[in-house]
């Protein structure tokens, strides 16, 4: 059945902006601590699990990717999403389907103030789902429907008239209706 495989690696010795900051440090010094070097790997694949003709792009198959990183300075430690999609299998044979899953741990930022430590991000994780319709063989009707939980841990609501952030509000999950129209001529 078909399938394919992909993997990458990147290197760096270049030094970056560390994620991690102690702002009494900047500001005494005017400095931004540094990290040296940076390195990611990632990982790639599908794979077929019925295709009734070798070849076709018609059948379901599974999908995935899998990365992961030194975590400072990039923001995303790991990452790896997982998923079902298929095409040409129920009965339309240019209809695409697709639901997966994703999860990114972030790398989460410390800065260290005069009077806290401060992390403002989390792990990130989503869901989505689509059914393309081909309504021709060059015009295509994509409904998709996402549930994310974003990184972002709260949004801080500034008080204009003393310049002190006074309110946290949590980020809550968002549900992401869309509706796509492709024409290709």
């Amino acid at each position: 059945l078909t399938g394919h495989q992909l993997v990458g690696v990147t290197y760096s010795t270049r030094n970056f902006a560390s994620l991690d900051q102690n702002l009494h440090l900047m500001i005494e010094t005017g400095n931004i601590e540094k990290k040296d070097n940076s390195w990611s790997f990632h990982y790639n694949f599908d794979q077929y699990l019925y295709e009734p003709k070798k070849g076709s792009g018609q059948g379901i198959g599974i999908f995935g990717r899998f990365g992961a990183s030194d975590g400072n300075p990039n923001p995303v430690h790991y990452f790896y999403s997982l998923g079902i999609g298929g095409k040409g299998v129920l009965g339309r044979p240019i209809d695409q389907f697709g639901i997966g899953y994703y999860y990114m741990d972030i790398s989460n930022p410390k800065f260290t103030g005069p009077l806290a430590e401060r992390e403002f991000l989390r792990d990130e994780y989503g869901v989505e789902a689509y059914y393309n319709f081909a309504i021709t063989p060059w015009m295509k009707l994509t409904p998709d429907i996402q549930f994310i939980r974003p990184a972002q841990k709260e949004t801080l609501q500034i008080d204009s008239e003393h310049l002190l952030a006074s309110k946290k509000k949590d980020v809550d999950t968002a549900t992401v209706i869309g509706l796509r129209l492709q024409m290709v001529f």
